[in-house]
C-alpha cells in the first residue's frame, strides 16, 4: 500500500514555502491524498509534498512535487519508488518545471498556460480595444465587482446558487481531480471577487496563491448563463488590478488543454470532443486577454511506463473512476451533441419503419403501423426544436418535459406491443433476427427517455435556482 495521509496544515506550510507552480495550491483539493517523503530521502531537514489521486493500478500526482527546487527531483523519484513498491503506475499531471525536462521521465505536451505580469496589465488593457469594450459593456449593464473578505453564510448561499446554475449549463458530467470546482475551499487563503448586478451574484472569481513565484492562479471563473457580456473580462480586470496594487508580478489563468504543438492524435481528440468541451474556445478566451507569454504544460511519467497507461490513468482521475460510467453520466445530461445523435439515429429508423410490412407479425393493424411512423416523424422534428432552443429559454424545460413524457409512453407502448403481439407471432424461421429487431425497438425509447429526463432536470434547475 502506498503510504499516504491527508494533512492540510502541513501541506499549506509547504505550499507557502515552496509553491511555485499553478497546481501547488490544488494539492488541497477534495478527494486527494498527501504523500510526504521520509526525511532520509532528502539532503536537508525540510520535506516535500506530492498530492495524488488513486486510480485502478496507478496513482496520478497533481503537478510536480512541492519541495525546494533542488530537491523536487529526489522527491519525485522517491514517490515513484514508493508507488512501484505498491505495484502501481505513476503519472505527474500538469508539470511545468525541472521534472518535465528530466531524462528519467518521458513527457507528453498537454497544452499551454498563459502568463501575465499584473504590473503591466493597465497599459495592456489601454492598448486592447476589444477587451476594453467588453469591460465597458458589463459596466453599462450595471455589473460591479466586489471583493469578498470571507465566506459568510450569505456568500456561501449565493455561491452555491451560482454554481448550481453554472453546472447546469455544462454538457459533460462533473469531473474530479484538479478540475473539481470548490471555489470557497480554504477561502481564508484565497482572493475572492464577486460580480454583482443589483443584489444578484452573476459571476465569481476565486484565486489561489502561488507563493514562491509571487503569483496567483485565477483558478475558478464561474459565470451565470444569463450574466451580461463582458462579465468574465470585468472580473479578470478587477483581479489583475488588485494584484498589481499588491505588487504581484506573476499570474495565470491555468492550463489551456490541447493548445500548442500537441501530438497528432491529441489534435484529433480536440476536434472530436468539441460538442462536449470546446478546448479551442477556452484557449481563445485566454488568448483574448493578451497574455505576455505561454508556458508549456506536460504529463510526465517514468520512461519505462510509456504514455498510453499514463493517459488512461489521468482520464480515470478526472472521471472519478470508471470511464464508462462517466460517459453514461455525460450522455444522460442530454447535451446538444447527444440530442443530435438521437435525432440522426431516429431518421434511418423511421425510414426503415415506414418501409416495414404493415402486417403480422410486426403490427396488429395497418393503422398502428401508420401511427408509429407519424409519431417518429414528429419526434424527429421535436428533438431538433429542443436542440436548437437555448438552455435558458423559458420554454426549454417545458419542451423537454413534453418530449420526455412522450418518449416514456413510447417505450411503454413499444414494450407492450412486443410482449403481447410481436414476439408471440414471430415465425420460427425469423426467431433470432426478429428478437434482435424487437430488442432494438424496445431499447431505443428507453435510452432516449433516460436522456430526456436527465436533460429535463438539468433545464429545470436553471429556472428553479436563480443566482441571488
Amino acid at each position: 500500500m502506498l503510504p499516504s495521509s491527508r494533512d492540510d496544515a502541513r501541506a499549506l506550510a509547504l505550499i507557502a514555502r515552496y509553491g511555485r507552480t499553478a497546481t501547488a495550491f490544488q494539492a488541497l483539493g477534495r478527494g486527494l491524498s498527501h504523500w510526504f517523503p521520509p526525511r532520509a530521502d532528502l539532503q536537508r531537514d525540510d520535506t516535500g509534498l506530492v498530492a495524488f489521486a488513486m486510480v485502478p493500478g496507478g496513482v496520478v500526482a497533481v503537478g510536480e512535487p512541492t519541495a525546494a527546487p533542488d530537491e523536487a527531483m529526489a522527491v519525485a523519484e522517491a514517490f515513484v519508488a514508493s508507488a512501484r513498491a505498491a505495484k502501481r503506475r505513476v503519472s505527474f499531471f500538469a508539470t511545468e518545471g525541472n521534472l518535465a525536462a528530466s531524462p528519467h521521465f518521458g513527457r507528453l505536451l498537454l497544452g499551454e498556460q498563459p502568463v501575465w505580469n499584473p504590473q503591466h496589465w493597465r497599459a495592456q488593457l489601454q492598448g486592447h480595444r476589444s477587451l476594453r469594450e467588453q469591460v465597458r459593456r458589463a459596466r453599462a449593464k450595471g455589473v460591479r465587482v466586489v471583493p469578498l473578505a470571507d465566506a459568510t453564510h450569505h456568500v456561501q448561499g449565493a455561491v452555491d446558487a451560482l454554481l448550481h446554475r453554472w453546472v447546469a449549463t455544462r454538457s459533460m458530467a462533473a469531473m474530479q481531480f484538479v478540475v473539481d470546482v470548490d471555489p470557497l475551499g480554504h477561502a481564508s487563503t484565497r482572493r475572492l471577487f464577486a460580480a454583482m448586478q443589483g443584489t444578484r451574484m452573476v459571476a465569481l472569481l476565486s484565486m489561489a496563491p502561488v507563493p514562491a513565484r509571487n503569483g496567483w492562479l485565477f483558478e475558478h471563473l464561474l459565470r451565470d448563463p444569463e450574466a451580461p457580456n463582458g462579465t468574465a473580462e470585468l472580473l479578470v480586470d478587477a483581479g489583475m488590478q488588485a494584484l498589481a496594487a499588491d505588487e504581484v508580478t506573476w499570474a495565470t489563468l491555468g492550463l489551456a488543454p490541447l493548445k500548442g504543438p500537441i501530438r497528432g492524435w491529441l489534435r484529433v481528440v480536440r476536434a472530436l470532443s468539441r460538442p462536449l468541451f470546446n478546448f479551442a474556445g477556452l484557449a481563445a478566451f485566454k488568448r483574448k486577454l493578451g497574455p505576455e507569454r505561454w508556458e508549456p504544460i506536460y504529463l510526465v511519467y517514468p520512461q519505462a511506463q510509456g504514455s498510453v497507461w499514463s493517459v488512461i490513468d489521468v482520464l480515470r482521475a478526472f472521471a472519478g473512476g470508471s470511464l464508462l460510467l462517466f460517459g453514461w453520466r455525460t450522455v444522460r445530461r442530454g447535451s446538444p451533441a447527444v440530442l443530435r445523435a438521437l435525432e440522426w439515429l431516429l431518421i434511418p429508423w423511421t425510414i426503415a419503419l415506414a418501409l416495414a410490412p404493415a402486417a403480422v407479425p410486426w403490427f396488429p393493424h395497418t393503422g398502428v403501423h401508420t401511427a408509429w411512423v407519424l409519431f417518429d416523424v414528429g419526434l424527429v422534428i421535436a428533438l431538433r426544436a429542443l436542440r436548437q432552443t437555448p438552455a435558458t429559454a423559458p420554454r426549454a424545460p417545458r419542451l423537454a418535459t413534453g418530449l420526455a413524457v412522450a418518449v416514456t409512453v413510447d417505450a411503454v407502448c413499444t414494450a407492450a406491443q412486443a410482449v403481447l403481439w410481436t414476439v408471440p407471432h414471430l415465425p420460427a424461421n425469423r426467431g433470432t433476427a426478429g428478437l434482435v429487431v424487437v430488442l432494438v425497438a424496445c431499447a431505443g425509447p428507453l435510452l432516449a427517455a433516460r436522456v430526456l429526463w436527465g436533460l429535463q432536470r438539468r433545464l429545470r434547475s436553471l429556472r428553479s435556482a436563480p443566482a441571488r
